[in-house]
């Protein structure tokens, strides 16, 4: 018995010791719904502010622009990602925060012949289906996407609109990344931030410029490349941040997290 009382003695100075130093403290959630495109410089935000702030977490979860929003709207989330312009219906409902600038690049396989291409050619391969060089098959983001959405509204292809039977249409930037890597025929777009050696980007002139321009932050930054967009965060209107979300929005905005924008790269805007 008396075994026992001091093992259960021990246990309990255990128990208490852990809580005394954080080990008992559930920590505060900070929900954050939405772009896909957002996400990943997002993620690299919040780990580095987790590590720094160990009584909150953020859950990250990617299911477009659109929803996003209405997430926001409908309270199921703390923050927003949004990869367009927020539009006006949705302003009367949400305070947005822009996040960076972020450029769309055209890509298309790494053994792709084409290099460049202007903004005829491109509408023609999407709504025609005219062929580009080697390129034959056109990729887009699905209905509610705010690469979609943005990538309409600077090329005049598509936006919100039905695009053709003949473009092939996937829900979220891994998978126009991987179907143009797997198809030397194919081309699509995706956020610059997520560029990597898995494909090659292709220099574009919009149609009033001399030179083709390849989408970089220096050619962004200049407005020299034509195709880039705001990368913005939400939050539902007349809705006070709680304290985790304020610090949150304070990382970014501080020296540390607008190094890791400029890091990834993004344009920041501070």
């Amino acid at each position: 018995m008396t075994k026992k009382l001091l093992f259960c003695a021990m246990m309990l100075v255990s128990l208490v010791g852990l809580t005394a130093c954080g080990g008992g403290t559930k920590k505060e959630e900070i929900r954050i719904s939405g772009s896909t495109s957002v996400s990943p410089i997002v993620s690299k935000l919040a780990e580095s502010f987790e590590k720094q702030n160990a009584n909150y977490m953020v859950i990250i979860e990617s299911v477009g622009s659109t929803i996003g929003v209405r997430d926001s709207i409908d309270g199921k989330n703390h923050i927003g990602m949004v990869s367009r312009n927020v539009k006006a219906d949705e302003l009367e409902s949400v305070d947005t925060t822009v996040l960076c600038q972020d450029g769309i690049a055209l890509i298309v396989n790494k053994e792709s012949e084409l290099s460049e291409i202007n903004k005829q050619g491109l509408s023609d391969l999407y709504i025609k289906n005219t062929p580009v060089a080697d390129i034959t098959k056109s990729v887009s983001r699905e209905d509610g996407s705010g690469t979609r959405g943005a990538f309409g509204e600077l090329t005049g292809i598509g936006g919100d609109a039905p695009l053709p039977q003949t473009v092939e249409i996937l829900d979220g930037t891994g998978k126009i990344k991987s179907a143009v890597a797997n198809d030397k025929n194919k081309l699509g777009y995706i956020s610059l931030g997520s560029v990597d050696d898995t494909i090659k980007t292709l220099a574009y002139n919009n149609g009033t410029q001399v030179a083709y321009v390849m989408p970089s932050v220096e050619n962004i930054s200049s407005g020299e490349y034509k195709l880039y967009r705001p990368f913005n965060l939400v939050t539902k209107k007349g809705t006070e941040r709680t304290e985790g979300v304020q610090a949150f929005f304070d990382f970014i905005n501080s020296e540390e997290g607008q190094a890791i924008i400029i890091e990834n790269g993004f344009i920041p805007v501070n």
